[in-house]
């Protein structure tokens, strides 16, 4: 027996008597030009599940975050204890920014 749902249109086809407040049996209740559409094929390709809607996802980049401005000299030191690269604790940032880059 096929049952279509009066709200969604959605048809489904059950052995068990399907009863509810928008499901109507296909049968009994369907003109001659509602069963032909009730069995015509679904095209998937004009279905909004066959083509979603797809935003693509952009990323915002903090281009201040780059570089010796990204970084404090507490995360340098912290990089060359990492490595195990000695340095004067008395260096200023950049030599210290350089000596983490370069390794020297």
């Amino acid at each position: 027996m096929k049952y279509k749902n009066t709200r969604t249109g959605a048809v489904i086809s059950s052995l068990s008597v399907i009863s509810g407040k928008y499901w109507i049996k296909v049968e009994d209740h369907a003109s001659d030009e509602e069963k032909a559409s009730v069995d015509a094929p679904i095209k998937l390709a004009d279905s909004p599940i066959a083509n979603p809607i797809v935003e693509e996802a952009t990323e915002e980049v903090d281009d201040s975050a780059d570089g010796i401005d990204g970084i404090t000299v507490k995360q340098i030191k912290q990089e060359l204890d990492a490595f195990g690269i000695k340095y004067d604790p008395k260096l200023k940032k950049q030599e210290l920014y350089d000596l983490m880059i370069n390794g020297k």
